[in-house]
């Protein structure tokens, strides 16, 4: 197995250049390592970050990365945003399974999101949708939204991992 240094921020976890190296490193005192095993697989979960949260789940087999495009009228913009970044935030903190929820506006078009969500298991992605919080984003924004699409996507790299943490 190689041992692969993995950061406290972990935006990047475990990006591999030759299937055998590791090219992120820290030195911090919060880093957590991870471990490719001779399959490729990676194992070990995502540090927790020093403001809180909690330690990510692996993503397993049956994990789901998704885009969901989210066409939002004009006029609900700035209340859509708040309830995403809610619901991001609530999400990434009180939840092990929910590895990534980064919500992102197109620079041309504000009115269309981009949440690149990573689920550890399709377990977890059902918590998720049942949970208080996404019930309330999901009610709320209902009227907001023009068009939804969600698109379920292969990783090339599946040694490359993304976890995504809030610091406040």
């Amino acid at each position: 197995m190689t041992r692969l240094a993995v950061c406290a921020v972990c935006l990047l976890l475990a990006l591999m250049s030759d299937g055998n190296s590791a090219v992120a490193q820290t030195g911090n005192a919060n880093a957590t390592s991870m471990e490719k095993n001779d399959n490729g697989t990676v194992s070990g979960v995502c540090p927790v970050p020093e403001t809180g949260g909690c330690a990510k789940l692996p993503l397993s087999p049956d994990g789901i990365v998704r885009l969901s495009v989210v066409e939002v009228y004009p006029e609900y913009v700035g209340e859509y945003v708040r309830y995403a970044v809610e619901v991001g935030e609530i999400s990434l903190r009180t939840e092990p399974g929910v590895i990534t929820m980064y919500a992102m506006a197109g620079k041309e078009n504000p009115c269309r999101i981009t949440i690149l969500e990573t689920y550890s298991s399709r377990e977890a992605y059902e918590k998720h949708i049942a949970s208080e919080h996404f019930r309330r984003y999901k009610t709320g924004t209902l009227h907001m939204v023009k068009s939804l699409l969600l698109s379920d996507q292969t990783p090339l790299n599946p040694a490359s991992r993304i976890c995504n943490f809030i610091y406040k």
